[in-house]
């Protein structure tokens, strides 16, 4: 009875969060594929109708285009991050007791804040009137309002604020866990700073990188309040376009097949990444 027990206890355990996790994310993404396959008519989905053309329709240039843009800001924005989260998290990593905490609550704390609040808060900063440019027309140094919203710019400045502590926290969990021995070696063997660098601090804390890197994109890849509100109706992404075709045209199949596309996109290139970091690390370990 005792080896029953203790053999179904983990079941036990796990089985509520399996059974959400089949209800409210399985389910209803096994859903939202069929639909996708599905026709459009004005009663809702036509299930009496299994097409390819909502596929089809995303191979336009348009949607292509709108595809592109998603994955060239998800992916500018996550490597502008990991570039600067790298000397924060050394930095940080450096600090004795206290202190470390303080800070890692300084980069922390914004992200419990809602994000559509901190979206509309860099409206405040960015706009014609904010206060960037109305600081800088004070003082002088420019004569017209700078344009730093609805555009890449005001999506990338948004999206680095609100996910940089993905990649901050593992590369500072990494970094404070590094045996500071090795880099003393690695100079007392006549290495410089760079040879350190990416000889023997990367390949350790590469892992660390990634993953911050992997979650990073692929929540800029699904962000929506952020890039509505900084890029809106003029720099659209995936996620915005989502919303306009499954809340204002109620084209459901094809929102659905926008997911699927969208979701198909950030895993492969989530495993082409794995695959490029893997064989390079290899390369520099055994260089």
């Amino acid at each position: 009875m005792a080896r029953l027990t203790g053999r179904w206890l983990p079941v036990t355990f796990t089985a509520p969060l399996v059974i959400l996790m089949l209800l409210f994310f399985v389910w209803p993404l096994l859903e939202s594929i069929v639909n996708s396959f599905h026709g459009y008519s004005l009663a809702g989905i036509d299930t009496s109708v299994w097409t390819l053309a909502n596929y089809t329709k995303l191979m336009e240039p348009f949607y292509l285009g709108i595809l592109w843009r998603t994955i060239r800001v998800s992916l500018t924005t996550t490597l502008l991050t990991a570039a600067l989260a790298f000397p924060i998290a050394w930095y940080i990593a450096e600090l004795k007791g206290r202190a470390q905490g303080y800070w890692l609550l300084l980069f922390v704390t914004p992200w419990l804040i809602n994000v559509a609040v901190k979206a509309f808060g860099w409206t405040l900063i960015l706009s014609a009137t904010g206060v960037i440019n109305t600081t800088l027309r004070g003082l002088g140094i420019i004569d017209s309002p700078l344009q730093l919203m609805f555009n890449e710019t005001g999506i990338l400045i948004g999206l680095v604020h609100g996910h940089f502590m993905f990649i901050l926290l593992p590369l500072w969990a990494a970094l404070a866990g590094l045996d500071r021995s090795l880099i003393w070696a690695a100079k007392n063997l006549g290495s410089g700073q760079i040879s350190v660098f990416t000889r023997v601090v990367l390949p350790m804390v590469l892992p660390a990188l990634l993953a911050g890197m992997i979650i990073n994109f692929t929540m800029n890849m699904a962000a929506f309040a952020t890039p509505a509100l900084l890029g809106g109706s003029r720099v659209r992404v995936m996620s915005y376009l989502a919303y306009e075709i499954n809340l204002v045209d109620l084209n459901w199949p094809f929102g659905a097949a926008m997911a699927v596309l969208l979701l198909v996109v950030t895993m492969g290139l989530v495993q082409m990444s794995q695959k490029v970091t893997a064989s390079g690390k290899r390369k520099v370990l055994f260089e």
